[in-house]
C-alpha cells in the first residue's frame, strides 16, 4: 500500500508523514529516516555514522570557514579525549590541505553514483570484524597503529578509525570496499584535524588507494601527509616523547609513523615522471623502531637505537650476544629504502659518474653482506615471516634491478596502462662487456627476489607496494629468456608463473594486482605460448614416450654408475650420472654459466 493510501485510510489525526529531517546515510540510500538523535533506528542497528546535515531552508547558510573554525583546537591525538567531526557540507574544499598539496576530493565526495541505490545496499558488518581484518591481513606489512589489543584502547579519532575500517573491508567476502571508501574520503576531506592521526590516517589511506590503482588520488593523500608530518616537525627526535604523554607504545606507534611516512616517499618516488623526495632533505633524527614481537605483545619498550648508532655498527665487534640484534628488522628496512632512494636519484641524472655507480652497487653487496646470521632468512625455526625483513630485502632485490636495467641489453615490455606499474629508466650507455655484466645482475636480483617468494605459504599480508617489483621481477624472467638459449626456457617460465600465481592472489582484494597480473600474463604468453606448442606430446608418467623408454633401458645402467663411482662421484661430474631423458624431463635446466660467474670479478662493474 502506497503512503498516500495510507494516508486516506488513517485516521484524521493519525495521518503517516514523511520525518522533516534525514541522516546522511539514510538520504545516501533513498530510505526513510525516524530523525532520531543522536543517531537514527537504521544506522544504530548497522552501527554507522549518523550525521545530520543543516536545513537548507530558513535563510543562508554560514561559510564553510566560520562553521569550522569553532572545532580548530577541540580535537586532540590522545585517549581520554572527545574527537568531534565538524558537521558540514559535502561541498567545498577540505582544511587539511597543506599549502603545497591539493585537498583530498574526489568523485565519491561531489556526487553518490548509482552504486549506493536500495538495491546495492551492502550488508553491515560489525565494526569489530572489519577491524580485525585490517589486523590481520594489512597491519602486519605497515605497523604504525597501535597493536591490536590497544586498538579500542587507543579510541582513535572518527576519520582515522574510518580509514581502518576501508581497509578492512576489502578483506572481506561480504561487502563491497567502495562504500568505505566513500565515508572515509569524507570524513578525511571534512575533519579540520593537522595532528599524528591525520597524517597516519592519509599515510593509510594513500597506500590503499595505490592498490586499488587510484594512484592520483593517493599521491594527493600522501603529499597532505608529508604536509602535516613536516609541519608537526615528526622528524625530530623528541616528537615522539613529546606527543606521546609518556605512553611507551603512542611513542612506539609515532616513530613508526614518521619511518613509514619515509619508505613510502622512496616508493612513491619511483613512479614516473619525477623522483622527488620529501621525507629525505630534512634533518631526521627520529629514533628506530623495536622488533616487531616486542610491540606486537605489548612488551616493555626497549630504549630506541639512533640511525646514527645504526650506521657505525659495521665499525664495531660483534660479541657473542648478538650486539647487533638491538637492531630490528624494521631497521634494516629502512636502511634497503635508503638504498634504493639513491638508485633513483642516480637513474635521474642525466650523466652517471663511474664512482657513483660503484658506490651505489657497493651499498647493495654491503648490505646483505653485513645482515647478522639471525636476519639472513626471513622465517624462523618455526615457518613464521619476518614481514619487515622480507620486504626489506624485496627491497634490495628491487633496487639492483633498477639499478641494472638501463645499464642491460635487457629490453622490457612495460606496461601501457593509464595506471603506472612498473618505474621506468632511460638506457645507459656501457661498454658492451660490462653490459653483459649488468645482465647478470638483473637477473639474479629478479631470481633472489623470486625466490623470497617460495619461501611464504600465501601472498596474504603482503604490502600493496609489492606490486611494482612483482611485475618488474617477471619482466626481467620474460627479458632473459629471449636472450638465452631456449633450453633454460623452463627455468625461466616456472618463475614468471610463481609471480603470476602471487599477483593473481591479491588481485582478489587489489584491483593493482590485478592490473598487473593481466599485463605479465599477455607478455609471458606472448614469450611462451609457441614454445610451449613446439612441445612433443607428454605421456602419462610426464615422459615423452621416446624418453621414458631410454629412461627405463638405462636406470640399471645409471644405478651402477652411481655405486662405482664412490667417493669421486661426489667430485665429479654428478649429471653425467644421470639419463638425458630423466633430466630432461623432470629437472629443469641450470639458467647460469659457470665460466661467466667464476670470472665475473675481472670485469669493470661500471
Amino acid at each position: 500500500m502506497s503512503d498516500r493510501r495510507r494516508r486516506t485510510a488513517s485516521p484524521q489525526g493519525t495521518a503517516l508523514r514523511p520525518s522533516p529531517l534525514a541522516c546522511t546515510e539514510c538520504r545516501k540510500h533513498h530510505i526513510k529516516c525516524d530523525a532520531k538523535k543522536p543517531s537514527c533506528s537504521r544506522c544504530l542497528d548497522a552501527r554507522l555514522p549518523c550525521n545530520y546535515l543543516p536545513s537548507r531552508r530558513g535563510g543562508r547558510r554560514k561559510p564553510r570557514s566560520s562553521l569550522l573554525q569553532p572545532l580548530q583546537g577541540v580535537t586532540s591525538d590522545f585517549p581520554g579525549m572527545v574527537y568531534q567531526t565538524p558537521l558540514s557540507e559535502p561541498a567545498g574544499g577540505n582544511p587539511t590541505a597543506g599549502p603545497s598539496s591539493p585537498p583530498v576530493t574526489g568523485k565519491e565526495v561531489s556526487s553518490i553514483d548509482s552504486r549506493n541505490s536500495p538495491q546495492n545496499v551492502q550488508p553491515a558488518l560489525p565494526d569489530s570484524r572489519l577491524v580485525r581484518l585490517y589486523y590481520e591481513h594489512f597491519h602486519n606489512a605497515h605497523p604504525i597503529l597501535v597493536p591490536a589489543s590497544s586498538y579500542e584502547e587507543r579510541n582513535y579519532p572518527s576519520f582515522l578509525q574510518h580509514v581502518v575500517r576501508f581497509i578492512g573491508s576489502h578483506y572481506s567476502l561480504q561487502v563491497s570496499g567502495d562504500p568505505f571508501k566513500d565515508a572515509a574520503t569524507m570524513q578525511l576531506s571534512h575533519a579540520g584535524d593537522r595532528t599524528p592521526c591525520m597524517v597516519q590516517a592519509l599515510l593509510l589511506y594513500s597506500i590503499f588507494l595505490c592498490a586499488r590503482g587510484e594512484c592520483s588520488e593517493a599521491e594527493r593523500a600522501f603529499s597532505q601527509a608529508t604536509d602535516i608530518a613536516l609541519e608537526l616537525g615528526m622528524f625530530r627526535r623528541d616528537f615522539a616523547t613529546t606527543f606521546s604523554n609518556g605512553n611507551e607504545i603512542e611513542a612506539e606507534s609515532l616513530r613508526r609513523t614518521w619511518w613509514e611516512l619515509f619508505i613510502v616517499d622512496v616508493f612513491m618516488a619511483a613512479r614516473p615522471p619525477k623522483v622527488v623526495l620529501r621525507c629525505g632533505n630534512v634533518p631526521y633524527d627520529v629514533p628506530l623502531p623495536c622488533e616487531e614481537y616486542v610491540y606486537a605483545n605489548r612488551k616493555e619498550i626497549p630504549p630506541p637505537a639512533t640511525f646514527k648508532a645504526f650506521k657505525m655498527r659495521v665499525f664495531l665487534e660483534e660479541d657473542e650476544d648478538g650486539r647487533f640484534s638491538r637492531y630490528s628488522s624494521f631497521s634494516y628496512r629502512i636502511e634497503a629504502a635508503l638504498i634504493l632512494a639513491r638508485v633513483l636519484v642516480l637513474n635521474s641524472l642525466p650523466e652517471t659518474h663511474r664512482d657513483h655507480l660503484q658506490a651505489v652497487e657497493n651499498a647493495l653487496i654491503s648490505w646483505t653482506n653485513h645482515l647478522p646470521s639471525h636476519k639472513v632468512d626471513i622465517v624462523d625455526m618455526y615457518g613464521n615471516v619476518d614481514e619487515m625483513l622480507f620486504q626489506a630485502h624485496t627491497t634490495i632485490h628491487y633496487a639492483a634491478m633498477l639499478l641494472h636495467l638501463p645499464r642491460s641489453n635487457l629490453r622490457l615490455e612495460f606496461p601501457d596502462l593509464h595506471v603506472p606499474i612498473c618505474p621506468t629508466a632511460p638506457l645507459r650507455l656501457s661498454p658492451s662487456c660490462t653490459r653483459h655484466v649488468h645482465d647478470v645482475k638483473a637477473t639474479e636480483a629478479s631470481k633472489q627476489l623470486s625466490n623470497l617468494l617460495s619461501m611464504r605459504p600465501s601472498a596474504q599480508g603482503y604490502s600493496p607496494l609489492i606490486v611494482s617489483p612483482l611485475v618488474l621481477c617477471g619482466m626481467v624472467q620474460l627479458a632473459t629468456s629471449r636472450i638465452h638459449s631456449p633450453e633454460c626456457l623452463d627455468h625461466h617460465c616456472n618463475r614468471v608463473v610463481l609471480v603470476l600465481g602471487c599477483l593473481k592472489v591479491l588481485s582478489s582484494s587489489w584491483p593493482l594486482a590485478r592490473q598487473a597480473q593481466q599485463h605479465l600474463r599477455r607478455a609471458a604468453a606472448d614469450s611462451f605460448t609457441s614454445w610451449i606448442e613446439s612441445q612433443h606430446p607428454q605421456g602419462a608418467a610426464g615422459l615423452p614416450p621416446a624418453s621414458r623408454n631410454d629412461a627405463y633401458k638405462d636406470s640399471a645402467a645409471d644405478q651402477n654408475a652411481w655405486y662405482n663411482a664412490g667417493g669421486q662421484g661426489m667430485n665429479g661430474d654428478v649429471q653425467s650420472l644421470f639419463s638425458p631423458g630423466l633430466l630432461s624431463a623432470y629437472i629443469d635446466p641450470t639458467c647460469s654459466d659457470p665460466l661467466l660467474l667464476n670470472t665475473m670479478s675481472e670485469f669493470d662493474m661500471t
